[in-house]
């Protein structure tokens, strides 16, 4: 459990009520409205909008007005606002990244140490909730140390001081440190009884509650856990109520007490379905799974988790589409401020111009001059817009072939869910209800393996700077063509085709891993396209004469020779449909040549219409090159 998002309520919303918030906005606005106020007002009215705002949509909106009204009239004390607000309503919106950089923003425009504490406190807290704890630990312990430094401590510092103790003791709850998490959240509960923060010693008292149930101490726990349930109840935090029933259930659980654990649990999902958690909706159907699992009742633990499943894959779609996003984003990000750039030298070319007709005017041997300077400030503009565009045209040609790659891998592992689709509309229609339960573990195998070659292709594609990056390593090909035949197994099986690697566990490769392994991708993709049902498709290995032999074959339609002679040509985009009707792109077999020549080997084809085709690898070998490089 992460208490990140949980503790940030506390900041925003330590004394005011859902309703008084509603109540202030509406205020605010009215406020807004009037023609007369004066433009410090204006900020002011702006900055407490953005405060007291609950849809983070709308803080963001409020935030941005904020800091174009403040930078026309020059109201930069405003700016510190404007952006750690901005950056609190984009993390509560799930875009992490956005939210991290508006932080760093923030500390530019800090006015004071408190200030600076504030965003400390709040960047651990996003590190936290993204598993980075040692970032998360870092910023903590930064900000408590800079708060206990001062000497004129205010309110304010002192609520900024028990939200950086406690959130930091959550850390330490993950990751197992249950002393350190004590200390921690015994610190916090100090400072907020001190200060008389009833909210955050709820948070306390709670947090302080599951520490001793994972310690085993549940009579404690359950204790803890309700006192803070009840405070927690009259500022309708739904959120963490609903985790810590979710805790309820397993202390229960753990007494043996199934059917107040059952209760506990189908409470948090109520909560969570009222109030449209779909984290904690997902977490309570899993809790209650494992709960009518544990007492053998099978047929409401499987519509427990089925549900489950589908808010998990639910979350897990969205996340995937916002990376996919954020990589597009970063891109037009880049050509945008290219073409900025471009217009800012035209700009630069037409004010030259104007000065020379200006001064032509007075003085004709000035003019003669000034014609020769912009001459030769022209040639060289021209040079530098030459040089952007071919720089431009390289970027997109780079960008097209990546999406290319990206397409054309994702495309194979996706359509063996087809395979699957089929297997469990035959189960359902067999009343197979026992081997679905199977086909879950077959299918949660299948999800890992898409989502490890998602990850490889989003971290490759974050490493390039406009090329294809070419970093030649010892590779074991052997791992390599295990990991591939495990992604493609799901196609190689909806076609009924026999999956195989015969590849020595020594031999070693001396070549860039990302593009070999789309080399070796696109190869047994197109093996599988191309073979009919029933035959076969493999990889093999040698060493040969102090070169790797990589051969891919399979017993396919096969190629005419006509076609070989021009098989690594990009004469068009047309792509050809395999045995079962699979499209590509007609981009695979050019991106196997070229990446086969980056990394210094070659290949041959050898292909028989009707028998099959073998595509033959020529690879250095790590004991041939890699070592002497090394050396």
């Amino acid at each position: 459990m992460k208490f990140c998002q949980v503790i940030a309520l506390i900041i925003l919303c330590s004394t005011t009520t859902f309703s008084q918030s509603n109540e202030k906005v509406d205020s605010l606005l009215n406020i807004l409205e009037k023609d007369q106020l004066t433009d410090s007002l204006k900020c002011i009215v702006l900055s407490r909008l953005a405060y007291f705002e609950r849809d983070p949509a709308k803080t963001i909106e409020y935030t941005e007005k904020l800091l174009a009204f403040a930078t026309e009239t020059n109201q930069t004390d405003f700016y510190y606002n404007a952006h750690y607000f901005k950056a609190y309503a984009q993390k509560k919106l799930g875009n992490l990244s956005a939210a991290l950089f508006t932080f760093f923003k923030a500390i530019e425009y800090a006015k004071s140490v408190r200030d600076r504490c504030e965003v400390y406190t709040s960047i651990a807290d996003l590190y936290q909730e993204a598993g980075d704890y040692n970032n998360a630990f870092f910023n903590y312990n930064k900000a408590i140390k800079l708060l206990n430094e001062l000497d004129d401590v205010t309110l304010e510092d002192s609520t900024t001081l028990a939200i950086a103790y406690l959130n930091a003791g959550d850390g330490y709850f993950e990751v197992k440190k249950l002393d350190s998490a004590m200390l921690y959240f015994a610190n916090a509960s100090a400072i907020f009884d001190a200060i008389n923060h009833e909210m955050g010693k709820a948070y306390s008292i709670g947090n302080t509650g599951l520490v001793y149930a994972e310690k085993g101490d549940h009579f404690v726990a359950e204790k803890a856990i309700k006192e803070s349930v009840e405070i927690l109840s009259r500022y309708q935090d739904y959120y963490s109520i609903s985790i810590f029933y979710t805790y309820m259930a397993d202390i229960y659980a753990v007494k043996n007490d199934f059917r107040r654990a059952i209760e506990y649990a189908q409470e948090s999902l109520e909560m969570a379905k009222e109030h449209r958690l779909k984290e904690q909706i997902r977490d309570a159907n899993y809790k209650l799974y494992e709960l009518y699992k544990m007492i053998g009742d099978s047929n409401e633990a499987l519509k427990f988790h089925e549900t489950y499943l589908i808010y998990k894959d639910s979350l897990t779609d969205i996340e995937t589409v916002q990376q996919m996003a954020d990589l597009r984003t970063e891109f037009e990000v880049g050509q945008k401020q290219a073409e900025v750039d471009l217009l800012t030298a035209e700009k630069r070319t037409q004010r030259i111009v104007t000065y020379a007709i200006g001064v032509f005017a007075f003085l004709l041997i000035v003019l003669a001059a000034i014609i020769y300077k912009y001459y030769r400030s022209k040639a060289k503009i021209n040079r530098i817009l030459a040089d952007q565009k071919a720089e431009l045209e390289r970027l997109n040609n780079t960008k097209d072939k990546f999406f290319s790659i990206i397409s054309h891998d994702l495309r194979s592992p996706v359509a063996g869910f087809n395979g699957i689709s089929q297997m469990i509309k035959m189960m359902v229609q067999n009343k197979q209800s026992d081997q679905l339960l199977e086909m879950t573990e077959y299918i949660d195998e299948s999800v890992d393996q898409l989502s490890k070659l998602l990850d490889n292709l989003l971290n490759w594609a974050m490493q390039q700077q406009g090329h294809i990056p070419n970093v030649p390593e010892k590779l074991g090909l052997k791992e390599m063509s295990d990991d591939l035949l495990k992604t493609l197994s799901n196609m190689a099986q909806g076609k009924s085709i026999q999956l195989q690697s015969d590849v020595p566990e020594d031999l070693k490769l001396w070549s860039d891993k990302n593009t070999t392994m789309t080399i070796l991708r696109n190869l047994v993709n197109n093996a599988l396209k191309f073979t009919p049902e029933g035959g076969d498709v493999g990889i093999r290995a040698s060493e040969v004469n102090g070169m790797a032999k990589v051969e891919v074959y399979d017993t396919g339609v096969g190629m005419p020779k006509d076609k070989l002679k021009k098989l690594f040509q990009l004469q068009d985009k047309k792509s050809t449909y395999g045995t079962s009707g699979e499209k590509g792109l007609g981009l695979g077999l050019q991106l196997v040549h070229e990446f086969m020549e980056m990394n210094n080997g070659k290949i041959e084809v050898d292909s028989e219409e009707g028998r099959g085709t073998t595509f033959i690898l020529w690879l250095p070998l790590y004991e041939s090159v890699g070592t002497s490089v090394k050396a």
